[in-house]
């Protein structure tokens, strides 16, 4: 199968204090066709002068104000020429550097998407596990099983289509939805991806979290499964905040 390229994007917001490792994690990979895009929102911290530290190593960076993470990531798809897209949060790395080249070389030629697992960082939350162990499969009707840090995406899934910008944290969650309603191609890689922290938003349990995965279940669910998922998730919220 031929080599592929694959466009590392990472999203970046004031993360002067982890964006070091990101980068390098990305420009250390052994895999060589990758490019690595680099979207910023006006950072008011250090991280433009890492940015510009480094810029040597990126194919393209862009520095401006923008509506939040999923707005970044979509210029980010605008910008990308790789045959396969794979989002790095600026508070993530990847698990070592040979992920890119072991992805790619289990890569089976039907497939769409491939993912992986992730590990949990700095975990504050005791239900947090700190493996996340990915899935691609009914119980996304349920939760969201798959971490956007564990997945490639193959860029003819973005022909038509972009991260809903109008979603705060689980955009991500609303395309994989999507993507398993469509039945794409996908294929699970045993291995470790990324480490993540899991101190982020997504890991804050507040109400409008959930708020919007049943926005989410609404729009992607059929009528039965959303009704179910209605006390599902209040009970899910409650669960966490009380433990």
């Amino acid at each position: 199968m031929a080599l592929a390229l694959v466009s590392i994007i990472i999203p970046v917001y004031n993360a002067e204090r982890t964006l070091q490792r990101a980068l390098l994690s990305a420009i250390h990979q052994t895999y060589p066709f990758k490019e690595i895009i680099v979207i910023d929102g006006a950072s008011t911290d250090g991280s433009l002068d890492i940015i510009r530290e480094l810029g040597n190593n990126l194919a393209f960076t862009l520095s401006e104000k923008d509506s939040g993470v999923y707005s970044a990531i979509n210029k980010g798809i605008d910008h990308a020429k790789g045959d396969w897209i794979y989002i790095l949060g600026a508070d993530d790395a990847f698990e070592n550097d040979d992920v890119l080249q072991k992805v790619m070389n289990a890569r089976l030629p039907e497939s769409k998407l491939l993912y992986g697992d992730v590990k949990n960082e700095m975990v504050s939350h005791r239900l947090v596990p700190s493996l996340h162990k990915s899935s691609f499969g009914s119980e996304l009707k349920w939760k969201n099983t798959l971490h956007q840090q564990g997945a490639f995406y193959h860029r003819s899934l973005f022909k038509q289509f972009r991260f809903d910008e109008q979603l705060i944290v689980l955009a991500d969650y609303d395309f994989h939805l999507k993507l398993w309603k469509e039945n794409i191609p996908a294929q699970r890689i045993d291995t470790i991806i990324a480490k993540c922290e899991a101190s982020g938003l997504s890991k804050q349990f507040i109400w409008s979290l959930y708020k919007e995965e049943l926005l989410i279940k609404k729009r992607r669910l059929s009528t039965l499964p959303y009704l179910i998922n209605l006390p599902l998730v209040v009970l899910k919220y409650w669960r966490k905040k009380l433990f």
